[in-house]
């Protein structure tokens, strides 16, 4: 009897020793499973807060890397000698300076957005002669800036303020050729959006009052 009890005693060693193997696979294929698990969340928080960060600063500099504009005035024409009817607006100047906090704005890489009566155009730069807007080529389709206060590069910075020159008379008329304009007159209206190369927008809406004919400049 003594015999049989040490037999079986022993086979039941033997089970518990498998048992406990057992166990000890199970245990370290969850811990092998929780590190895994783990390092895909550690990774996925990284990948976030990198996206959250991106998104963050795109947001910031869609509203604080603009420009604002100061002034808006229009160039009534003196005479006739230049194929613009006597007395209509002929060139559009806006004044502008970067927004509070903004950095620093490369002026040539500008686009304008213009919508008036007659047509919507996506204006790009031209140059920097102000004088350009009344004879260049391609008014119809560009702008001109100058500056107005501060240094002579193209970089608005803060403290500084360029002016835009658009050719309002050939932008209305969409054609390149100087002899066929389409000047501005009272009560017509214009939407004029600057962006700057981060992809912030500014919109200013204009408007053309009544004025005497002798007047140079009308503010819009």
């Amino acid at each position: 009897m003594s015999l049989l009890r040490r037999e079986e005693s022993a086979g039941g060693t033997d089970r518990r020793g498998q048992v406990g193997i057992g166990t000890l696979v199970v245990f370290i294929a969850m811990v092998l499973v929780a590190a895994v698990a783990a390092g895909v969340l550690i990774n996925t928080a990284a990948f976030l807060q990198a996206t959250a960060e991106d998104a963050g600063k795109e947001s910031v500099d869609r509203v604080v890397n603009g420009v604002e504009v100061v002034t808006a005035a229009g160039h009534v024409t003196p005479d006739a000698n230049d194929n613009v009817e006597n007395g209509t607006v002929e060139t559009v100047r806006l004044w502008i300076r970067p927004r509070p906090a903004a950095g620093d704005i490369d002026v040539s890489e500008l686009s304008v957005k213009w919508v008036g009566e007659h047509q919507a155009k996506s204006l790009s730069f031209s140059g920097s002669d102000p004088t350009a807007p009344s004879t260049a080529a391609d008014a119809h389709r560009s702008f001109n800036a100058s500056v107005g206060i501060g240094d002579s590069d193209a970089i608005l910075e803060t403290g500084e303020e360029f002016v835009l020159y658009l050719n309002a008379s050939q932008i209305e008329s969409a054609d390149a050729d100087p002899t066929n304009r389409r000047p501005l007159r009272p009560d017509d209206r214009i939407t004029v959006e600057i962006t700057v190369a981060g992809g912030s927008t500014s919109t200013v809406y204009l408007s053309v009052p009544d004025y005497t004919d002798d007047t140079s400049y009308v503010r819009l």
